[in-house]
């Protein structure tokens, strides 16, 4: 297993995050995806700009609303199809 430093962590959920809030199954604003976490939009706005670091819980709360598992939101980019 290829193990991956913080950084790398932090820009694959940035970009998945912000790949699974504009495919077209869910197409919602930040606002929108927010709401729907219960978070704040400007927290999602942090997270996908990579300036702040999710908690566990976030990264779990993204998990279930999407159904991808916390590992591969973390490990991978989802956008290349991996």
């Amino acid at each position: 297993m290829n193990q991956l430093s913080e950084s790398e962590i932090r820009t694959n959920f940035s970009k998945n995050l912000s790949y699974i809030r504009r495919t077209s199954k869910y197409r919602l604003s930040q606002a929108a995806l927010a709401r729907r976490l219960c978070l704040s939009k400007y927290a999602v706005s942090m997270y996908e700009a990579n300036r702040a670091a999710p908690t566990a819980y976030v990264v779990y709360l993204v998990s279930l609303y999407s159904g991808i598992p916390m590992e591969r939101l973390l490990t991978t980019d989802l956008s290349k199809g991996e």
